[in-house]
């Protein structure tokens, strides 16, 4: 995949910097584990070039702003409020756009990980049983590749197939797939799987074995998942459903009294309880292994 006109630019303009002066060593890894085709110079010059055309669009809307909306609104820009939030909105969009851009690739690269995984048991028992037959090393993964089924473990061994089909031997091919993937699990599979096929080893034998094992562990973390939700579910409902309805009932009776302060009250409803359930909302997507 060729680069934009935008990254083109961005490079040829900032490449250099990002080369000389930026760590790229993290990115660089974290790119090849996410599989993005682009070099780590290019694209951090690229997350620059994003940012700083994000800072320069923010600052013309914030002095739009300041020098037609609020006045015209009756709010003078040279308030506090107002004028700090008119000087950092640019530095803070223009910061978080680089620091999504550049965590991007090792988001990625861990969502990678977490399916080569969960996909990985399944696709050991798949090349044993195909081992057990009699079947050529370049075959069994040229056929694991050809099953979507296993999601970004069939993108792995397509990976190797293309390594061995390209005249790459096997040994070299299996140590080029375990230096590039995001899994540790992945990589000790195919370090093992080098030993045996220089030691000539029960190919079958090895790929059960650690289908077994990780079929275990697998279950394991699943059932940790579970004792984690338990804990989470009791915390949601103490927290954010008893605790804050509690305090809206007593608030609202104090209220009626004439001792309450509604503005209290309406923070609670309209800011703390949307927050405190989008937090555990968010916190429960992030948590919970893709099915």
């Amino acid at each position: 995949m060729g680069l934009s006109n935008f990254q083109r630019t961005s490079y040829r303009l900032l490449g250099g910097f990002a080369a000389k002066h930026l760590d790229n060593t993290d990115l660089e890894e974290a790119l090849r584990e996410a599989r993005i085709p682009v070099r780590s110079e290019a694209y951090q010059a690229t997350a620059l070039a994003s940012a700083i055309v994000t800072f320069l669009a923010t600052l013309l809307l914030s002095a739009f702003v300041g020098l037609v909306l609020l006045p015209a609104a009756g709010i003078p820009a040279t308030q506090p409020i107002a004028l700090v939030a008119l000087v950092f909105t640019p530095v803070l969009l223009s910061g978080a756009v680089y620091g999504i851009l550049l965590t991007s690739p090792k988001s990625k690269a861990n969502k990678r990980e977490s399916d080569i995984d969960e996909h990985l048991p399944y696709g050991l028992n798949y090349i044993a049983a195909m081992a057990s037959a009699g079947v050529p090393i370049h075959t069994i993964f040229q056929s694991l590749a050809a099953q979507p089924i296993y999601g970004e473990l069939a993108n792995e061994a397509q990976a190797i197939a293309k390594d061995m089909h390209l005249g790459i031997d096997s040994v070299r091919a299996l140590e080029r797939a375990s230096r590039r993937t995001p899994s540790d699990r992945f990589a000790e599979v195919m370090q093992g799987a080098i030993t045996t096929v220089t030691s000539g080893g029960d190919m079958q034998s090895y790929f059960s074995s650690k289908a077994e094992r990780y079929a275990f562990e697998n279950r394991q973390e699943q059932k940790q998942f579970v004792e984690v939700m338990g804990l989470m579910s009791e915390t949601y409902v103490t927290a954010v459903v008893a605790g804050p309805l509690f305090l809206i009932v007593m608030m609202a009776i104090m209220s009626m009294l004439g001792g309450g302060e509604p503005t209290t009250l309406r923070l609670i409803v309209y800011l703390v309880l949307p927050v405190a359930n989008a937090a555990f909302a968010y916190g429960l997507a992030e948590m919970t292994p893709e099915v």
